[in-house]
């Protein structure tokens, strides 16, 4: 099994996180009542809540806590999934898609209020959200979005063009929509102090230990470590999200998401005066555009700012270009600004941009395509999990339960995923309206 280390290290947060709490690796036989795989927000919040019922559980994670995309990504709290409204379709009836609604909705609430419970310093900050609109097209979407979440309470603003400039500190975007419920936080040091707070409520957290076999074993489960070492289950939950490719012992689970690479750059802290005309700590920021940028600024007045890359995670310098572009185009006098930190992590999406939980067979579970939403509403699923792994009934849940649903010709859209990327530019480049422009 590869594992991108390199993406890792080079990270601000691994370079910034908290001191972890160590774990021992799996070693011998072990028997827990649920037994979750993948140690990032899913698989820790989930084992937090079990724990807190005082059910025993235990996490088999390949690496550490947020080795993963958990410890990589943006580090930007978004309440709520891709969609406006969640579609009816397969699964899903007109009133799971309410309650689906009501559930995104308090994702970011949620999150915060968890933390805070917790006392984890991971420097989270609920200093609002931002999507960014690129010409006419997105900003009447945005406007769409505004008054269909009002229509449920959600109170979100439409930012002018100068309103934009002064929030976000780029006049590039004519418009934006301002979500007050998101912020920002250190996403490994969330990691870590996730699973710090999981072990304390009672739940055993194993790390260099990668799960390479899972077999039934009379009414349970029996995954078994590279190592050998073992531990069985009445109920196994794999979380690995994005990286399900990286191992194959359910081999419809890493075709049911498709992984790729979201690449990130930050400067050095940035002194006074620049940081004055940016974007607040506390503030993220996403666009509309099908090829998005995010960006924001640290607690120590780092500049980051994330984009698309190679296809194939290569952390060869060239794969950052797309990062530095958008810096020099929406935040010209950055441009010139060295980059300290430079690194990667998968993102997992699915076809209709929601979530997956998966019932393989009885006992043998699922939940994946966070669709890079994840900082939220993993964590709000925890909860949600914690439910399902101890008895209630998938139709009383948020979420849909559904058996596996591996994507068709998967091996040749990802294959293709650079070529959609160009395609989705052609679009972004075309509703740049001049009004925009």
């Amino acid at each position: 099994m590869t594992i991108d280390i390199q993406g890792f290290d080079q990270s601000l947060w691994s370079a910034t996180a908290i001191t972890p709490v160590e774990f021992p690796s799996l070693q011998g036989e072990h028997r827990t009542d649920v037994a979750i795989v993948g140690g990032g927000f899913t698989g820790l919040s989930t084992a937090l809540h079990l724990a807190e019922r005082g059910i025993s559980v235990t996490v088999l994670e390949a690496k550490t806590p947020g080795f993963g995309a958990s410890g990589r990504n943006g580090g930007q709290v978004i309440a709520g999934f891709k969609h406006n409204e969640v579609p009816t379709g397969p699964g899903i009836d007109g009133d799971l898609a309410a309650r689906m609604d009501r559930f995104g909705d308090g994702t970011a609430q949620f999150t915060f209020d968890l933390i805070a419970r917790l006392g984890i310093d991971c420097g989270a900050k609920q200093g609002g959200w931002a999507q960014g609109a690129h010409g006419d097209v997105a900003l009447q979407a945005i406007e769409r979005k505004a008054a269909v979440l009002g229509k449920r309470g959600v109170s979100l603003e439409i930012l002018s063009a100068a309103e934009t400039e002064r929030r976000l500190g780029t006049n590039w975007y004519p418009g934006s929509l301002w979500d007050p419920r998101g912020g920002t936080l250190q996403p490994l040091s969330y990691a870590r102090g996730l699973a710090a707070a999981a072990s304390h409520a009672g739940a055993s957290i194993f790390t260099e230990s990668p799960v390479t076999a899972v077999a039934r074993d009379g009414k349970g489960w029996k995954l078994t470590t590279a190592s050998g070492a073992s531990v069985t289950a009445e109920k196994a939950l794999f979380c690995t999200n994005g990286y399900s490719d990286r191992f194959n012992p359910i081999p419809s689970l890493s075709k049911t998401v498709i992984p790729f690479f979201s690449y990130q750059i930050a400067t050095a802290p940035l002194s006074d005066n620049i940081l004055k005309t940016l974007l607040a700590d506390g503030v993220g920021v996403s666009e509309f555009r099908r090829l998005l940028a995010y960006f924001r600024v640290d607690s120590e007045g780092r500049f980051i700012m994330g984009a698309r890359g190679a296809s194939d995670g290569s952390m060869e310098d060239p794969s950052f270009d797309f990062a530095r572009a958008r810096i020099k185009q929406l935040f010209p006098a950055l441009a010139d600004q060295k980059m300290e930190y430079f690194w990667n992590g998968k993102v997992a999406i699915t076809m209709d941009y929601l979530p997956r939980l998966i019932e393989q067979e009885y006992g043998l579970y699922a939940a994946v395509g966070w669709n890079g939403r994840g900082v939220a509403v993993t964590t709000a699923s925890g909860p949600v999990l914690a439910d399902w792994m101890t008895g209630t009934a998938p139709k009383d849940l948020p979420l849909p339960v559904t058996p596996p649903r591996p994507i068709g010709f998967h091996g040749f859209k990802r294959k293709v995923s650079s070529v959609v990327a160009l395609w989705y530019d052609h679009l972004d480049k075309k509703e740049r309206t001049p009004s925009a422009a």
